[in-house]
């Protein structure tokens, strides 16, 4: 209990953070305009005043052997610290969120990001939702990935990447698309207005395996305990996605049509329209963002990352 109430003081600290009476997110295709965007656009896009960054979410080993000219590497799985979800809820802290997003990315609330990964999904999406939880608007997942931009012939090349220019940035964030560890409880057995949704592998879900996560810079430690959260509905998030393999000339999520099969599989499990859904993963910046994104191209409105 003593966490419990520790959790919840910390997340409504947050207020002087927080963008007040803010709209849900767009759903259905205002989303996909707004958040995705093509290879060919995004090319179109570099060398211009108004796109000052491109994000790569996949390893700094990958980002090494090759990148999009110009790009930052900032690794989906790594942009989530267990110390820092204990104390204030968040995958950051905000003030460093706030050091890091515009000290280390050089990024500031007005600038246009791509985030980009090899072509799968889950960590372009990471990189989205990690920037627009901290208030960030213009930001944008890049469909096709770094396969299909090198199977285009756009250039890339290899080693660390630019230097960034420090910029700062404040930290305005999307508290309603936070699922507390209080909410978490409460839709465990609150199954009429709560659908919880596991994106992770099976033998994570049935917890067989056993993964790291950062507990702060530089210490990845094990998870202690296998399984998932109870009442969890297993969807594994290459159930919504387009490209799992990280194949050229492919979307990120699946046609609509397909989309819509996933749906309608998990309206038999309990999901329904008036359910807030909330997703998870291992770390949530990954999996469970990228399902979360997937549900919102389907048109669910009410959506929560744990």
């Amino acid at each position: 209990m003593k966490a419990l109430k520790k959790a919840v003081v910390a997340l409504a600290g947050l207020a002087a953070f927080s963008i007040p009476s803010l709209a849900d997110v767009p759903s259905g295709e205002e989303f996909a305009k707004k958040f995705i965007i093509s290879v060919d656009g995004a090319h179109n896009l570099l060398g211009k005043p108004d796109v000052r960054d491109l994000l790569d979410g996949d390893s700094p080993k990958r980002f090494m052997e090759k990148h999009v000219p110009g790009a930052v590497n900032a690794f989906a799985h790594d942009l989530h610290y267990l110390a820092d979800i204990r104390k204030c809820g968040l995958p950051m802290c905000p003030e460093r969120a706030a050091k890091f997003i515009g000290e280390e990315l050089g990024i500031d609330n007005n600038t246009h990001v791509i985030a980009y990964d090899d072509g799968k999904g889950p960590n372009a999406s990471g990189v989205w939702f990690f920037l627009y939880l901290y208030g960030l608007t213009m930001s944008r997942m890049m469909d096709g990935g770094l396969a299909t931009w090198e199977a285009k012939g756009y250039p890339v090349e290899s080693g660390e990447g630019k230097k960034t220019a420090p910029k700062k940035f404040t930290p305005k964030i999307r508290k309603e698309i936070i699922a507390t560890k209080e909410e978490v409880l409460r839709a465990i057995k609150d199954k009429d207005h709560y659908f919880i949704l596991d994106a992770r592998r099976f033998q994570e879900y049935t917890g067989k395996t056993l993964l790291d996560a950062l507990e702060k810079p530089g210490k990845h430690i094990t998870v202690k305990r296998g399984g998932h959260i109870p009442g969890a509905v297993f969807a594994e998030w290459k159930k919504f996605a387009g490209n799992p393999s990280g194949k050229p000339n492919k979307h990120l999520f699946k046609k609509m049509k397909k989309l819509k099969k996933v749906y309608k599989k998990l309206k038999k499990k309990g999901l329904t329209p008036d359910k807030t859904v909330i997703t998870y993963c291992h770390v949530g910046l990954g999996r469970g963002s990228f399902v979360f994104a997937a549900l919102k191209l389907l048109g669910h409105k009410m959506l929560k990352f744990m």
